[in-house]
């Protein structure tokens, strides 16, 4: 699915706990730890050269998903 910023992510983004693993679509994430308040600052990742990122602030690590185009 895709948010209003065009960044798409997983259906399984809002549900993963801290230091999951998300699988998603586009090559930029924003993360903000879920849980609402109880979560962190909203951060915009970028996937690198090995196509995954790891939040640092809550540890969740976010992978490209397979047989998605590379961007």
């Amino acid at each position: 699915m895709a948010g209003a910023t065009g960044m798409a992510v997983s259906a399984t983004a809002g549900a993963a706990a801290d230091g999951e693993t998300i699988a998603v679509t586009g090559p930029r994430v924003a993360c903000d730890g879920g849980g609402g308040a109880l979560g962190h600052p909203r951060v915009w990742l970028t996937l690198g050269t090995d196509d995954e990122i790891t939040c640092p602030y809550c540890s969740r690590r976010y992978v490209k998903a397979a047989g998605t185009d590379d961007d």
